[in-house]
C-alpha cells in the first residue's frame, strides 16, 4: 500500500514539474498570451476562494457594487466636467480599448487560424535539411476602426513579394475588403487588412479657426482640410511647397480647393496670405469666392499670363530685398505668402490656342516653381490630365494629391513611380465618393488615403462675405529686369553701367512667339531677324562653289602649288 501511494506521489510530482516547465516555456515564448490569462485566472481563483468562505451572494454584490460605483463616477465626470473628461479619460479609454482589441486579434481572431490560412494560401516552405514546414509568423496586431495591421516575420528564403502575390487570397480568407503588403524592415513586413472604409460618409466643411491660434503662421505648415482613413486629421502644408491636385472630372478637386481656402480664411482677411486665382472655365468654380482673392482672372488669357508674370516680378523684387538678410522669408502683412491658384491647368497650357500666351505662362510658372519656395510663393494647380504635355513642370511640385483617375499609369504619373504598387489605387475609387484620394504624408513611406471636407455653395458665399481679401497691393517694380551694375571699361579706364537683362522681358518674348513656327512650350529664343532695328534683313555670305580637283600627281613636292582644273584658285599641298 505504501509503495502504491509513493508511486502515485512521484507520478503527480513529475506531472506537476512538467506542467511548471510547460508554463515557464509558454511564458518565455508567448508572454503576451500567458501573462494576461494568468492574471485573469488568479483573479477568478481569488473570487472562488472568497465565495467558498463567505458565500456567493456577498461576492457578487460586492463586485457589482464596485463596478457600478466606478461607472457612476465616470458618468458624473463626463456630465459635469466634459472638458477634463475628454482630456484625460477619453484618451485613456481609447488606449485601453485599443490594447484589448489588439490582444484579442493577435491571439484569438488571427492567432488561432494563422497556420491554417498560411497553408491554404500556399505561403509555406520546407526546410531541405530538417524537413520542417516553415511559414510566416504573426508577431503583432495593431487595429484601428477601419484597418488591421499585422506585423509578419518571414522565414529565411521568403520575400515580401510572396505575400503581395497572395493579397487577394489573404483578403478573402481573413474576410477583409482589401489586403496590402508594406515592407517594415529586412525579414519583416506589415500586412494591412481593410475591414471597412471609414471615409464613405461625406465629411462636412471643417470649421474656420477663430481661436487665439487662428493667425498662428505655424498653421500654414499643416492646414486641417479633412481626414485620413485612420480617422486622423489630414493636414496640408502650403508654406514652402507647391501642390499638384490631379483627378478626373467629378473626382472632388473642388472639395480640396475650397477646404484649403476655408482654412486660410483668417490669414486672407488679415492680409498675411494672398490668393491670386485663375479660373479658365469662365468662373464656374471660383466665382463664388472672388472677394477672397487678391487678384482674380477668369476670361482674358492675356490677363492670366500677366498675373503669372506679375507674380514672378514680385518674387524677384522680394529676393532682392532678402538678399544678404535671410535665406527664407517671414510671413507678415508687408511680405505675405502669395498662393497662385489655377483651377484647370490644361486650359492655360496645352489646350491654349495662343502659343505666345502658353509660352509666357509656362515660363513664368517654371520660375515660380523653381524659385518661389524661399521668398514665399506657392502654386496650387488642379488638372484632369497629368501628362508632361499639360504639366510640363510636374516634377517641381513637391506635394501631389491624386483623386480618382482612370488608369494605374496615371496614378504613377501623378504621385510618382511605383505609387500604384504601394497602394494608391486611385482608379478603384467609386464615382459616388468624390473628394477621396491618396497623398504622401510626412512620416509615411506609402501613400495614405484621405478625404477632404465638402464645402457647400452657401458656406462659400458666407466666407466670401466675411473674409474678404485684405493687406497691401503687390506689384512688380522690375528692379531685377532693369538691374545695372558698374564695371571698368578697359579702353577708357572709366566706370560704365552695364545692363543685366535677367527677367522675363516682354519685348523679347513677343517676336519669338510671333515669328517662330511650331514653337515648343517654353522655347522663347528670338528668331533670326534684321541685323539692325531698321536695317535690311541679315543675309548670309555667299558660299564659294565647291570644285573637284585633279588627282594629285604622286611626285608632288611638299609646299608646291597645285592648280585646279575647273578654277583659278590654287591650293598649297603640305
Amino acid at each position: 500500500m505504501g509503495d502504491w501511494i509513493a508511486g502515485k506521489l512521484r507520478a503527480a510530482t513529475l506531472k506537476l514539474l512538467m506542467a511548471l516547465v510547460w508554463v515557464l516555456w509558454s511564458v518565455v515564448r508567448r508572454p503576451g498570451l500567458v501573462l494576461p490569462l494568468a492574471v485573469v485566472g488568479c483573479a477568478i481563483a481569488a473570487l472562488v476562494e472568497t465565495a467558498g468562505r463567505i458565500g456567493w451572494l456577498p461576492v457578487v454584490g460586492l463586485t457589482s457594487g464596485t463596478l457600478a460605483l466606478i461607472g457612476g463616477g465616470l458618468a458624473a465626470w463626463w456630465r459635469f466636467a466634459p472638458a477634463s473628461f475628454a482630456r484625460f479619460a477619453g484618451p485613456a479609454g481609447r488606449s485601453a480599448g485599443r490594447i484589448v482589441r489588439n490582444w484579442v486579434g493577435r491571439w484569438f481572431w488571427y492567432g488561432l487560424m494563422w497556420g491554417f490560412w498560411m497553408q491554404r494560401c500556399g505561403l509555406t516552405t520546407t526546410d531541405r535539411h530538417s524537413g520542417r514546414t516553415l511559414a510566416p509568423r504573426l508577431v503583432k496586431v495593431s487595429s484601428t476602426p477601419a484597418l488591421d495591421r499585422l506585423l509578419v516575420r518571414l522565414p529565411a528564403g521568403m520575400a515580401p513579394g510572396a505575400l503581395e502575390g497572395c493579397d487577394d487570397k489573404l483578403a478573402n480568407a481573413m474576410r477583409a475588403a482589401e489586403a496590402r503588403v508594406r515592407i517594415h524592415k529586412p525579414g519583416m513586413c506589415w500586412l494591412e487588412l481593410e475591414k471597412r472604409n471609414p471615409l464613405t460618409k461625406t465629411i462636412g466643411a471643417i470649421d474656420i479657426p477663430t481661436g487665439p491660434d487662428a493667425l498662428d503662421v505655424a498653421r500654414l505648415d499643416g492646414l486641417h482640410i479633412g481626414y485620413t482613413d485612420l480617422l486622423e486629421p489630414w493636414r496640408l502644408k502650403v508654406r514652402g511647397t507647391h501642390i499638384l491636385l490631379a483627378g478626373e472630372s467629378g473626382a472632388g478637386k473642388g472639395s480640396v480647393t475650397w477646404s484649403t481656402v476655408r482654412s486660410l480664411a483668417p490669414f486672407i482677411k488679415a492680409g498675411l496670405v494672398q490668393v491670386w486665382a485663375i479660373d479658365p472655365k469662365g468662373g464656374m468654380e471660383l466665382e463664388f469666392g472672388r472677394d477672397m482673392f487678391t487678384r482674380y482672372e477668369r476670361d482674358d488669357y492675356e490677363a492670366m499670363a500677366k498675373l503669372f508674370e506679375d507674380a514672378v516680378g514680385v518674387m524677384d523684387d522680394r529676393t532682392i530685398d532678402l538678399r544678404g538678410i535671410a535665406r527664407s522669408f517671414t510671413v507678415t502683412r508687408e511680405t505675405p505668402l502669395v498662393i497662385v491658384l489655377v483651377d484647370e491647368l490644361a486650359d492655360v497650357t496645352e489646350l491654349n490656342e495662343d502659343r505666345q500666351i502658353q509660352n509666357r505662362i509656362e515660363s513664368a510658372m517654371g520660375r515660380l516653381l523653381t524659385k518661389g519656395r524661399a521668398p514665399g510663393f506657392a502654386v496650387i494647380a488642379c488638372t484632369q490630365i497629368v501628362t508632361k504635355d499639360v504639366v510640363r513642370w510636374r516634377d517641381q511640385f513637391t506635394t501631389r494629391i491624386a483623386l480618382r483617375l482612370k488608369t494605374s499609369g496615371q496614378v504613377d504619373m501623378a504621385l510618382g513611380e511605383e505609387a500604384h504598387n504601394a497602394g494608391a489605387y486611385c482608379e478603384a475609387i467609386p464615382e459616388h465618393l468624390p473628394g477621396i484620394g491618396y497623398v504622401h504624408l510626412e512620416g509615411h513611406k506609402e501613400p495614405v488615403r484621405v478625404r477632404a471636407g465638402y464645402v457647400t455653395d452657401e458656406e462659400i458665399k458666407d466666407m466670401n462675405k466675411h473674409y474678404r481679401a485684405g493687406g497691401i497691393e503687390l506689384f512688380p517694380t522690375g528692379r531685377r529686369d532693369q538691374h545695372t551694375t558698374t564695371t571698368l571699361d578697359p579702353r577708357t579706364s572709366e566706370l560704365v553701367e552695364v545692363g543685366n537683362r535677367i527677367g522675363l522681358a516682354e519685348s523679347d518674348l513677343t517676336p519669338a512667339a510671333a515669328s517662330t513656327k511650331n514653337t515648343r512650350p517654353g522655347d522663347n529664343r528670338p528668331p533670326r531677324g534684321p541685323a539692325a532695328p531698321g536695317g535690311a534683313p541679315r543675309t548670309r555670305k555667299p558660299r564659294r562653289p565647291r570644285t573637284r580637283h585633279a588627282e594629285t600627281p604622286s611626285d608632288v613636292v611638299a609646299g608646291q602649288v597645285v592648280s585646279s582644273i575647273d578654277s583659278t584658285d590654287a591650293e598649297v599641298r603640305s
